[in-house]
């Protein structure tokens, strides 16, 4: 799969920039009430944008090394210990944090040569990628993350039309591994799964409620209606 970083790195910016309106906006209260994902706070999520913005700084200078760097100290349990140690910080600490690391991601991302965009990088997990996945993956941990804070000023509806169509075109290409064997379904008229047999579901939608959808965010899916069933349940989303 080729990821097109340049496209990303245009985009970059001005979605840090939307961040942090949010979050300079973000109240003690809504900083502790619960984000869209299970079991985390506004805070654990603006603590994770964060420490994924240090990550990009070290797989970006291991791949102008031209060598593996660690995405996350210590691994998965480092991820989560920072997130959490995080979390509970004031509004203030939380955006200050986004500005920083926003800004030092911005800056590793500049220094990027052809060359080392075409290097090879270690993801968490052991997943081996070309170093243009972290420029498109930083894309998409800002927009998904923003969602997620769950607050109506900025929603899936507000995603930018450049990044639902650059990453909806991706999500649907995976979707058919995605899916049981006997089951299709057709998402605006366009059909996936099953070559066999009439479509068990008819989904129809803006193209952000399908994106949210295909990223296991089912509290963000709103717009979708299904002419033929419920919406499938899909595998988890990585």
């Amino acid at each position: 799969m080729t990821y097109d970083y340049a496209a990303a790195l245009a985009a970059i910016p001005g979605a840090h920039d939307s961040l942090r309106r949010t979050l300079s906006t973000l109240t003690e209260d809504e900083a502790r009430g619960p984000s869209a994902l299970p079991g985390w706070t506004r805070g654990h999520v603006a603590t994770h944008i964060a420490r994924n913005a240090e990550a990009v700084v070290r797989l970006l200078a291991g791949a102008i090394r031209d060598e593996f760097a660690e995405q996350y100290p210590g691994g998965a349990q480092g991820r989560n210990g920072a997130i959490e140690e995080g979390a509970g910080r004031s509004p203030a600490e939380l955006a200050a944090d986004i500005d920083e690391t926003s800004a030092e991601a911005e800056a590793a991302l500049a220094e990027m040569t052809p060359e080392a965009w075409t290097r090879t990088v270690v993801f968490s997990g052991g997943r081996l990628s070309p170093a243009s996945r972290i420029a498109w993956a930083r894309w998409r941990e800002i927009e998904l993350h923003h969602a997620d804070l769950a607050l109506d000023r900025y929603t899936p509806a507000h995603w930018p039309t450049e990044f639902v169509a650059a990453h909806l075109a991706h999500e649907l290409d995976k979707l058919p591994a995605r899916l049981p064997e006997d089951l299709a379904v057709t998402i605006n008229s366009r059909r996936f799964g099953s070559a066999g047999g009439p479509a068990s579901v008819a989904i129809d939608g803006p193209g952000h409620a399908v994106l949210a959808w295909l990223t296991g965010r089912p509290t963000l899916t709103t717009g979708l209606t299904t002419t033929t069933g419920p919406l499938p349940d899909l595998p988890p989303w990585a």
